[in-house]
């Protein structure tokens, strides 16, 4: 019985030194407009257009925990930082194995479900993403990460909350700094990993705009979204040089997609009219000489892409793969209309929202198309204000209320 024990009490500490094994982060990159006026650490973005892998931000908006014993502070936080974890020792340092074990269970119970669009899918969550998990320390933390944010958002009320979120954010971060320190390059091994781990960093994205210091409401939701999907992208776009590996991997039955449905004839009526409308407004404007504007082209392309999305969101599945082609497809040249929030790009940003209010409902989602939405009401004026009024209708805003919300912010004009 004692050997037993003794085994049994070896075991719980490989895995838990596994699971709190920390990687020192020596990144310097310079701070993004969103983290500037939240204080927020940032180290991302920056450094993905010198690789061609997938680096995850380390930010999202949590402050990564220090060790209690470590004295100097890491070199990319700014002087005079407020941390939201107690600058000692954090909830994930002090966590017994039983904390961790219970994240993990509660992942493979209960927070599994919100991303198995489809009965096919709740295996591959459930089961195969841990057994991945199991090689790859990055993937863990990440599983436990998120697990934790969701016992966050279901114990909104509970006293216990800001445990959790510590707990969440110091996973959040090991899992960042794991795959830093781990995954040079996307391989036909690691590649079933790496894409459960971009998957699950999107969601943990989405879904930590919920502990924003405005009790959910997003300082900068247009921003915050375009972070979001930058992230996706540049995911995407690593992965594509794995594809083959991925269509042969555990994680291959999330890749069926089937054929590519785009006659509009498929589109509910409202949808179609919606749509129709925007694309009116667009071709009623005149054409712009400015060198600096998006060319006319690019937004064409980019209504017909959306509109493309749209029918096959309504023809082929209803899942968040769908609801998120878009800004997978689309041109860098509308990304860069929307960071500068040029009024047409703006315009095409809200109609896009309506995919995401017409996607499944998920706690991770939940708020962000309707914040966005009101966002670019209140950006845009009168003139252009008009040009979403479907996107508006969805989330239950009327003109009216637009243009008296908008009577004390700042708008295009």
């Amino acid at each position: 019985m004692a050997a037993n024990n003794a085994k049994q009490e070896k075991s719980r500490q490989v895995f838990s030194n596994n699971l709190s094994s920390r990687c020192e982060c020596d990144e310097q990159a310079p701070y993004c407009r969103n983290c500037k006026y939240r204080r927020v650490n940032c180290s991302f973005l920056s450094q993905w257009s010198q690789t061609p892998s997938f680096k995850p931000p380390t930010h999202s908006r949590f402050q990564p925990c220090q060790p209690s014993n470590e004295t100097q502070q890491n070199s990319f936080l700014p002087s005079g930082f407020s941390t939201i974890f107690p600058p000692t020792t954090c909830a994930h340092n002090r966590s017994p194995l039983l904390q961790q074990l219970e994240l993990m269970h509660h992942y493979a119970t209960t927070s599994f479900a919100c991303f198995s669009d489809y009965e096919a899918y709740r295996s591959v969550w459930q089961i195969t993403v841990p057994q991945e998990a199991q090689s790859y320390p990055f993937l863990m933390h990440i599983i436990l990460a998120i697990s934790a944010l969701h016992i966050c958002h279901l114990r909104d009320s509970d006293h216990r909350k800001g445990s959790y979120k510590e707990l969440a954010g110091a996973h959040y971060h090991d899992a960042v700094v794991a795959f830093r320190s781990t995954v040079s390059q996307i391989t036909r091994s690691n590649s079933s990993a790496v894409f459960a781990f971009s998957h699950l960093t999107i969601y943990f994205a989405f879904g930590s705009s919920k502990f924003s210091v405005n009790n959910g409401r997003m300082e900068d939701p247009i921003g915050e979204l375009l972070d979001v999907l930058l992230l996706l992208r540049t995911a995407m776009e690593a992965l594509r040089s794995s594809w083959d590996s991925l269509v042969d991997g555990p994680l291959a039955m999330l890749l069926q997609r089937g054929p590519t449905i785009t006659d509009r004839r498929y589109l509910p009526l409202d949808i179609a009219e919606g749509l129709e409308l925007m694309e009116q407004f667009y071709h009623s404007l005149p054409l712009t000489r400015d060198a600096h504007a998006t060319p006319h082209e690019t937004y064409q392309v980019a209504i017909q892409q959306l509109w493309d999305s749209f029918v096959m969101a309504e023809t082929k599945r209803k899942d968040w793969s769908m609801a998120l082609r878009f800004p997978i497809i689309f041109s860098e040249q509308t990304l860069l209309s929307w960071k500068r929030r040029d009024p047409i790009g703006l315009v095409l940003l809200a109609h896009f929202c309506v995919l995401l209010c017409r996607a499944p409902a998920r706690w991770w989602a939940d708020g962000w198309a309707e914040q966005v939405i009101d966002a670019v009401s209140r950006s845009l004026d009168e003139r252009w204000r008009h040009a979403i009024a479907w996107p508006m209708k969805i989330i239950g805003m009327n003109l009216q209320d637009s243009d008296l919300n908008s009577a004390n912010g700042n708008s295009f004009h």
